[in-house]
């Protein structure tokens, strides 16, 4: 405590900082710089864990999707490229496979420039076909109205939604709701509004940009009976979906007649390998820039231990005269260590506030996102346990830089100190 509250020391570290304006400047900026870019990049890592992994985490990550396509290789009398779909005999087969494991198994069905109009606005949308559950698996705000129920689709009613996008191209600035639009010749009255709210999962299509009808009706209008475009598979969250792959491709394999080294007739997509995947990429991006940032900080300190060097030679003398009259070592030390580290947290501080402003920056340039786009970084900030963790590198890097070139120069004797020009 009498360190902290020792005038007479502060004020020669201000007097001696002071009378070397640019050199303390300059040695200055390289801990600045060095902080600054810490900081920043630190947040930016933060950034990227919101970003497609922060919108990843908040899915239901025990998912398999699974999208048909062309078969590859000729199998039980069929040629390649085959197209087929997903049945009814599919999700019966893989409810048993799978019976007390898989708490949802969800179809979609897309259809792509289906003519649809309203009074005298006509244009071509896409037209999708779903559940109730859908929104389970693709993230949706309801804007206004209700979403599709089972009523729906046991019904076979003639209802749709619309999304934010398509209701705006069909209907202006006003409100589609109790409204008819004509979907493929047939009406049906606009129940609600809906958004998508992440972009890095597509079940179907885009549901901002679609007319949306309950599965049922859209097999009707289409004339799609029995027949499903994609599928997702959600489990129970003690049962891992991973540990099911095998099953499920071979209950559909097996079903549809493909080979099983066909491994293109089908596309698996798992959330939890994606996500595992990209916190790998993060811990390793996290990892470098700690490396980096750490290394920028250290060529500043580097730089300011130089400094001392260069300025305690030029004090020999000074210090000589000191020792001379009796000043003890340790005040020198003292001395020496309190010039290194009002360099440094002056330097570093300033650093710390012009990164977490420039981050405050970036979020408001980016404060107009709502969180549907697939963007890289989101939100970037800096946590107070880094920041902290930054403060001590500093602390502890200062202190060193001010000791090391004040103990060497104490080894030299009082008497050669006063005899040095």
């Amino acid at each position: 405590m009498d360190l902290i509250f020792d005038s007479d020391l502060w004020h020669e570290v201000i007097i001696t900082v002071s009378q070397q304006k640019m050199r303390s400047v300059m040695t200055m900026f390289g801990v600045f710089w060095g902080i600054f870019m810490l900081i920043l990049l630190v947040g930016c890592g933060v950034g990227f864990g919101h970003g497609i992994i922060g919108q990843l985490t908040s899915l239901e990550s025990n998912t398999f999707f699974l999208f048909p396509d062309k078969t590859t290789v000729p199998f039980h009398g069929y040629d390649r490229d085959r197209t087929w779909h997903f049945t009814d005999a599919d999700i019966r087969l893989l409810e048993n496979k799978l019976a007390g494991r898989a708490d949802h198994i969800i179809t979609v069905n897309a259809d792509d420039n289906v003519n649809t109009n309203h009074d005298a606005t006509s244009t071509t949308l896409p037209l999708m076909g779903i559940t109730p559950e859908y929104i389970s698996v693709v993230p949706q705000r309801l804007v206004e109205g209700r979403y599709i129920n089972q009523i729906d689709m046991e019904q076979h009613r003639k209802v749709c939604l619309l999304g934010t996008n398509a209701a705006s191209m069909l209907f202006g600035d006003s409100s589609p709701l109790g409204n008819f639009v004509s979907v493929a010749g047939v009406p049906h009255k606009v129940v609600g509004v809906i958004k998508r709210t992440n972009d890095n999962i597509q079940l179907g299509g885009n549901p901002s940009e679609a007319v949306i009808l309950p599965l049922t009706t859209e097999q009707d209008v289409m004339n799609r009976h029995n027949e499903y475009d994609n599928m997702a598979i959600i489990n129970l969250p003690q049962y891992p979906v991973e540990n099911d792959r095998e099953r499920i491709l071979s209950t559909v394999q097996q079903n549809h007649d493909i080979a099983p080294a066909d491994k293109s007739a089908i596309y698996v997509f798992s959330l939890k390998s994606a996500l595992a995947g990209f916190l790998g990429i993060q811990l390793g991006i996290n990892i470098l820039i700690w490396i980096i940032g750490i290394g920028t900080l250290a060529a500043g300190l580097i730089g300011i231990a130089n400094i001392m060097i260069v300025t305690i030679k030029e004090r020999t003398q000074e210090i000589g005269i000191r020792r001379a009259l009796g000043a003890q070592p340790s005040t020198i030390i003292r001395q020496i260590m309190m010039e290194s580290l009002t360099l440094t947290l002056t330097a570093g501080i300033a650093g710390i506030v012009a990164g977490v402003w420039c981050l405050y920056g970036l979020d408001m340039m980016m404060a107009g996102d709502d969180g549907s786009s697939m963007t890289l970084i989101r939100h970037p900030m800096i946590g107070v346990i880094p920041t902290l963790a930054a403060l001590a590198i500093l602390v502890i890097g200062g202190l060193l830089a001010g000791y090391y070139p004040t103990k060497r120069a104490l080894k030299v004797k009082a008497i050669e100190a006063l005899a040095e020009e």
